[in-house]
């Protein structure tokens, strides 16, 4: 979607609860911890601190490279997840993603902030987006469903992934 020409999508949101950011170096203490714990096994982890450094290099890189990537999500000044658009060379259209630190989930965190990030690339007119989900997480599914999003099917390259879709426009908030 993009070269290397700078950020196609803002830098830094905000929500009513959360602000979103570009991640940076700081970051790497919460996003080790997420990735070695259990919970990251729905978002490619476990993974050990090598690992996971690379991995928040490869996310900062993506914002250089293309101009977009996933935020850290900050409450309070304090890093509680990621969200944002993930489309890294070979995959075929972009995703919206989250991952909530533990001790944040269940207060709509993740729903208000993959908000914020679809409405944004709608307003840029960016078609609608896809999330990836494990078959086994219930709580992105519904996350997923309170975006408007729909199951659309199984991913035909890898085995555990269903693919929901994004609509146009996501409800307003009950």
């Amino acid at each position: 979607m993009a070269d290397i020409l700078g950020p196609l999508i803002p830098e830094r949101l905000r929500s009513v609860r959360l602000v979103l950011r570009r991640p940076e170096p700081r970051d790497l203490k919460p996003y080790v911890s997420f990735y070695a714990s259990k919970r990251s096994a729905m978002a490619l982890g476990p993974m050990d601190r090598p690992e996971a450094f690379e991995s928040l290099c490869v996310e900062m890189a993506l914002w250089d490279i293309k101009g977009f990537g996933n935020y850290t999500l900050l409450r309070h000044e304090v890093p509680i997840g990621l969200t944002g658009v993930w489309h890294p060379e070979g995959w075929d259209e972009a995703e919206i993603g989250w991952s909530l630190l533990e001790g944040h989930e269940g207060r709509g965190y993740a729903t208000e902030a993959a908000k914020a990030v679809h409405d944004l690339l709608e307003d840029l007119g960016w078609p609608p987006p896809v999330s990836y989900i494990d078959p086994a997480n219930h709580r992105s599914k519904t996350v997923a469903r309170r975006l408007g999003a729909r199951f659309e099917r199984h991913h035909p390259r890898w085995p555990d992934p269903e693919i929901w879709r994004h609509r146009s426009r996501v409800p307003p908030d009950p």
